[in-house]
């Protein structure tokens, strides 16, 4: 598809509920998708369902693209958002099993080398929580720790709840850095009993 073909007449077809339209738009754009997506995953079945529900979420929302002054730019969004939702719902389903996981152990379970794990886990979760930037790690303890609720926390630290949210989010993000760079996978795959 060359460039004039990708004008608003050519969204108005798509608005419009053209399927052809649709499926030229996204053999333009697919490759782009996907090279983001699988460049901030690492995993292909990941990116590919993450252009999926790209494109998806565009023919779902179609009657706009009229409006839309810059499409590649609105495309960028779309991908970057969906691809930052699908890797915190990675995150949240990891801990989910990681915290069942430890939950389901029982005591006669909790063998030497279950301890021995656990405490070297607890070690480089600390680790991690040490590198990070002083307002990131107190956000951290605050909530991850004392259980601290989002606007407790804004108010002990005097700064806004949304900025708590962002301090929260920027240090899970570098805990997991830190600990997926420490860690290797097979240690990853024993750890959770898969």
């Amino acid at each position: 598809m060359t460039r004039p073909l990708i004008d608003n007449a050519f969204f108005q077809r798509i608005a419009s509920g053209d399927q052809t339209a649709f499926a030229l738009l996204v053999a333009h754009y697919h490759k782009s998708v996907y090279s983001v997506a699988y460049r901030l995953t690492r995993s292909v079945p990941l990116s590919e369902e993450i252009v999926q529900d790209v494109f998806l979420k565009i023919w779902l929302k179609r009657e706009m693209l009229v409006e839309i002054a810059n499409f590649p730019a609105f495309l960028h969004t779309v991908s970057a958002n969906m691809i930052y939702s699908t890797l915190r719902q990675q995150q949240r389903d990891i801990l989910s099993i990681c915290d069942t996981d430890l939950e389901e152990r029982s005591p006669a379970a909790n063998t030497t080398e279950h301890v021995v794990q656990d405490r070297e886990y607890e070690s480089l979760l600390e680790k991690a929580i040490r590198r990070l930037p002083e307002r990131q790690q107190q956000t951290y303890i605050l909530i991850k720790k004392e259980g601290m609720k989002r606007e407790a926390a804004a108010a002990a630290m005097n700064i806004s709840p949304e900025t708590v949210k962002s301090n929260l989010e920027q240090a899970m993000k570098n805990i997991r850095a830190f600990c997926m760079a420490n860690l290797d996978l097979l240690t990853i795959i024993i750890w959770l009993g898969w």
